[in-house]
């Protein structure tokens, strides 16, 4: 132990000199603590002892950094001198935000998402640099825990997520917030929370009816109040409502936070911080709208409220605002408040109706009472007198007075006074009063959404204005469409793209910077669309270089550069440009027809090589001038003959050698025209992919010339226009262009008609439309031949000959439906190779689009070895007429008849249908007739099904046919006559006709006569018309038309 110890001690004294060197050489000492340590964990220590001098550390932004910003982009705009005028006439401090490289998160706080998962926009006073990038912060306390450990809060492997979208939508009341609020959040799949309706639901439970302005917006008034009712009625009510009041007080017990919501929105009071703090952030932080996003409907109201936000960091990801005139609000509220006014004055006039009759009744009942009181009185005293004996003879006086009497004192005592009714509000004071109580609102309302605004200002959350005041489709179409877009673009909010020049761009490649995309020269966004034809190496004013991380990608059009900048990820995401192929198409047409406008438009746009016969002669003449081609030509053209056509072949093989035309494509401008031109190109092995006819009568031919001739563009030299010229020109065209359209249409299915009658532009898109499908199905033929799959060889221009030379162990018979279905289904009926594909170097014709696609996918299950079932030995064949007669003395099987109809029929004996020598087939050397063509083709598809059938010993008795001669007179009649009678009977009853001086009997017969004659097949024609139009003389119809005249 003591050799330890002195081993420890002569370290301890030479670690102090070692120490000593070590810090003067400003070399970084990491002391471990070994006890209780793990090796591992030493380990472990070391390697972030070691790894913290090269650790990147962030800083806080200073002055020094602006000014190298500064001067960076200072340097950029010198190299960048060629770029767009519009670009440098930007405002300075735009250009330098968006040539800044900002942080993983952008201009968003990365520490408030990472912990709260809310964009909150950060302030540029709050800037730290890390890794050469710049982030903004909220506060001066989350800038210093990012400088902390900022690994935690930066991307690593994949972009930090966005939160969903979120958004405050406010306007003034009637601008339209919740109908629009409702739809666009149902279709983006958000939430939508209306602010005031969410208030009423948390009282409702207590109130049993919502409260506030919005409910009841015509109260009653003071003076509008009901009379005070007689003091019987008065009792009873006064009962009532005090039970009524009782209950009201138990069922409206409400909290602190309740009374304050009711408060709020029964007059507007503002909402304690510690109400909304149990209400709004909970729409932030928790789930389901966490997750899902919202669009906050009426919410915030006023300055406070927004500032309520802004210290919670509730931040929106866009603020929406919906600006109405104070004329729209009242032309959307005023009728329907002025229409619950004359609803409430109509109620009114029936409740005093009804008051002031329930008071007459009771006036009436008490006088009734009070008289049968005052007359049972008056007998009682009658009654007393005569017991007294005390009358005189004046007793009736007495009775009507004391009558009268009876009257008056009823009259005194139930004296009614005239009530004084009150004014009633007329409609154009309610009018005025309504008008001014919404214009008072809208204008309060106005004001405190004014400060909305500028709260959300100074949060830097961006606003969108909507004008309200347009029909509500177009208002919430201009909603949708804003916020549509930051939905599509959500993926992509934390990207950015950087634009740059193309010298910049080339600068960077060179020099390994940056890296090209694996798009290459590709528009990303173009090829989304559908483009599959490589763009040309234009100029570099046409083409726009982004920086997107590491990669380059170049656009050709400054709108594309903008939309992919919007959402990159979503077109780096799809796969990458297929190889191109080159393009080789013809184009025909008569004079005048725009073929040269096409080739010249594809030529400058993707580059193709435009030629016409005359262009290939003269490419000939100029680059090889001593060669024997060129000499034949010359020949021909020193003695002003027109060139042959086998020379003119020679001279467009020659021409197609260009490597252009082997890169990236050919344009033939008017060729072939005739068919000797087309046997020529087929034997030197010419095809173009796609034959493009633009078909145009003469009329339009003539028309196009005549306003070519009155154009101020012609060229200097004199042009082969003239109208005899054109006329031979188009009469030679239309000559030839049916054999030639036939031919092609056969042999390689690869001609396309296109109205030339329509615009320049649309004939453009036509055909580029119909070369981008075909160069589309020429690239996803050679993926898959690649990739050792089935492809489809519809639109390759194979002809027949090498189809059949190139066809599977199938032949031209559906391998799916043998495989599937047993079934020979022969598909050289058509000679379409849209259902063909290829695969292993053979091809296979299908039945339909279903079977193709089945073919596709599995082909090695329908082909050898794998196949169920291999082509049968002996198939059947179709035969004609005259190859059944050829083949005599062998006779049909079964007698004739139908096997197919006498097997479906259950070989029944009302089964057995002879068939028709039209429909036939050979098969196992036999033949057999069949019914219809339906029946043939079933027997084709399942010859071993139907070939071996007996037939039953007792058979039908032959039909023979019987001469019409030989029938009775009856049947003669009905045989021949029969149709022709009925329609002449017909006609007869219908026009009723009346030949002068001959009776109706005879007048029918020599119509009918006239009408068999008319529509005699053998007679001519003048005198089917004569017999025609001779009795439609005397029809009665003719007869009365005559008459009116």
């Amino acid at each position: 132990m003591e050799i330890f110890k002195g081993k420890i001690d002569l370290f301890l004294n030479d670690w102090q000199t070692v120490e000593s060197e070590i810090k003067s050489s400003r070399v970084q000492i990491v002391a471990l603590e070994i006890a209780g340590q793990t090796p591992e964990n030493l380990l472990n220590q070391s390697v972030l002892g070691m790894e913290k001098p090269l650790r990147y550390n962030g800083w806080e932004l200073t002055a020094e950094d602006l000014e190298e910003e500064a001067e960076d982009l200072a340097a950029e705009v010198e190299e960048e001198e060629e770029v767009e005028e519009e670009e440098n006439e930007e405002d300075e401090e735009k250009t330098k935000e968006k040539k800044r490289h900002m942080g993983d998160t952008k201009h968003f706080c990365p520490v408030y998402l990472k912990e709260n998962f809310i964009l909150y926009p950060g302030l540029d006073e709050y800037a730290a640099k890390y890794k050469e990038k710049l982030y903004y912060f909220s506060t001066s306390e989350y800038r210093d825990k990012f400088l902390e450990n900022p690994e935690e809060y930066v991307a690593h492997n994949e972009p930090i997520q966005a939160p969903p979208l979120r958004v405050c939508l406010f306007g003034t009341h009637g601008a339209g917030k919740t109908t629009c609020a409702r739809q666009i959040a149902n279709k983006l799949g958000i939430f939508h929370i209306q602010f005031e309706e969410y208030l009423q639901e948390l009282i409702l439970p207590k109130t049993k009816v919502k409260v506030g302005q919005d409910v009841d917006e015509e109260p009653e008034d003071d003076g509008n109040k009901m009379p005070v009712l007689p003091q019987e009625l008065e009792d009873f009510s006064q009962t009532i409502t005090e039970t009524e009041t009782e209950k009201s007080k138990k069922e409206l017990e409400l909290t602190e936070e309740e009374e304050a919501i009711k408060a709020n929105l029964v007059d507007n009071q503002e909402l304690p911080p510690e109400v909304l703090d149990n209400i709004v952030p909970d729409w932030w932080r928790k789930e389901p709208f966490r997750s899902t996003g919202f669009i906050l409907d009426g919410f915030p109201r006023t300055p406070d409220e927004a500032q309520y936000l802004s210290e919670r960091g509730l931040c929106p990801d866009v603020a929406v605002y919906i600006q109405v005139e104070e004329s729209d609000v009242l032309d959307r509220f005023l009728p329907p408040r002025l229409q619950k006014w004359k609803e409430r004055q109509h109620k009114k006039m029936e409740k005093k109706k009804k008051l002031k009759d329930l008071k007459a009744k009771i006036r009436d009942e008490q006088i009734a009472r009070r008289r049968e009181e005052l007359l049972a009185e008056q007998r009682q005293k009658k009654q007393e007198a005569l017991a007294n004996k005390e009358h005189s003879e004046d007793t009736e006086e007495e009775d009507e007075n004391e009558n009268e009497d009876i009257e008056a004192i009823l009259e005194e005592e139930f004296f009614e006074e005239e009530e004084e009714e009150s004014e009633e509000e007329q409609e154009a004071d309610a009018i005025d009063r309504i008008q001014n109580e919404i214009s008072e609102k809208f204008v309060s309302e106005t004001e405190g959404l004014q400060g909305v605004q500028e709260e959300f200002e100074k949060l830097l959350i961006p606003q969108i204005e909507i004008n309200g005041g347009r029909k509500p489709r177009i208002v919430r179409y201009q909603i949708y469409s804003k916020l549509n877009s930051l939905v599509e673009n959500r993926e992509s909010i934390f990207e950015k793209c950087y634009p740059i020049s193309l010298p910049v761009a080339q600068k960077m490649l060179a020099c390994s910077y940056k890296f090209p995309s694996s798009f290459g020269r590709w528009d990303p966004v173009k090829l989304s669309e559908g483009e599959v034809i490589k763009p040309q190496e234009s100029h570099e004013s046409s083409v726009f270089p982004v920086i997107h991380r590491q990669y380059i990608y170049f656009f050709s059009s400054k709108e594309n550069k903008e939309t992919f900048m919007k959402n990159p990820i979503k077109y780096i995401c799809q796969p990458k440009a297929k190889p191109a192929v080159p393009v080789k198409i013809a184009i025909v047409g008569p004079p005048k027809s725009g073929k040269t406008t096409v080739a010249k438009k594809f030529a400058s746009v993707y580059g193709l090589q435009r030629l016409s016969m005359g262009q290939a002669i003269r490419l000939v003449l100029n680059q090889q001038p001593e060669s024997e081609l060129a000499l034949a030509l010359n020949q021909h053209l020193h003695k002003g003959q027109s060139v042959p056509d086998e020379l003119a072949i020679q001279a467009l093989d020659v021409a197609l050698m260009n490597p252009v035309c082997n890169t990236t494509g050919v344009v033939i401008d008017g060729y072939p025209v005739t068919k000797k031109q087309v046997q020529l190109l087929e034997s030197a092995r010419i095809i173009p992919a796609k034959i493009f006819e633009l078909d145009m009568d003469a009329k339009e031919v003539f028309r196009r010339a005549l306003l070519d001739k009155e154009s101020m563009d012609r060229p200097p030299y004199p042009e082969h226009d003239s109208s005899q010229i054109l006329a031979i020109k188009n009469s030679c065209y239309k000559q030839h262009i049916d054999a030639i359209r036939t031919y092609y249409k056969k042999e390689h299915q690869n001609w396309c008609v296109i109205d030339a009658f329509q615009s320049k532009w649309w004939i453009w898109n036509k055909v580029l439309q119909e070369v981008q499908v075909g160069v589309k199905k020429i690239q996803i033929y050679l993926e898959k031949r690649r990739a050792g799959k089935a492809a489809s060889i519809a639109d390759l221009c194979i002809a027949p000959e090498e189809l059949r030379h190139r066809l599977g162990e199938f032949g031209q018979y559906c391998p799916v439906s043998l495989a599937e279905k047993g079934e020979l289904v022969d598909c050289s009926v058509t000679s379409s190779l849209q259902f063909a594909a290829e695969f292993r170097g053979h091809y296979y014709k299908m039945a339909s689009q279903e079977e193709l696609d089945k073919f596709l996918s599995r082909p090695e299950v329908y082909v050898p070895p794998l196949a169920p079932r291999p082509l049968p030995d002996m198939l059947p064949k179709r035969l004609t007429v005259a190859d059944v007669k050829a083949l005599f003395p062998l006779s049909a099987e079964m007698q004739g008849y139908c096997p197919v109809t006498y097997l479906d029929g259950k070989q029944r004996y009302e089964a057995l249908v002879p068939g028709n020598i039209e429909y036939a087939a050979k098969y196992q050397d036999k033949v057999y007739i069949f019914e219809s063509e339906e029946k043939l083709l079933k027997f084709m598809r399942l010859p071993e099904k139907y070939w071996n059938l007996k037939l039953p010993h007792k058979l039908p008795p032959i039909k023979e046919p019987i001469v019409l001669t030989a029938l009775p007179l009856c049947g003669y009649l009905e045989q021949g006559v029969a149709a022709s009678l009925i329609k002449a009977l017909n006609e007869v009853g219908c026009l009723k006709p009346k030949f002068p001086f001959l009776s109706v009997k005879e007048t029918a017969l020599l119509f009918v006569a006239c009408h068999l004659k008319a529509h005699n097949p053998r007679s001519s024609e003048p005198v089917r018309q004569m017999y025609r139009r001779r009795p439609m003389l005397y029809s009665s119809q003719y007869i009365r038309d005559k008459q009116v005249k």
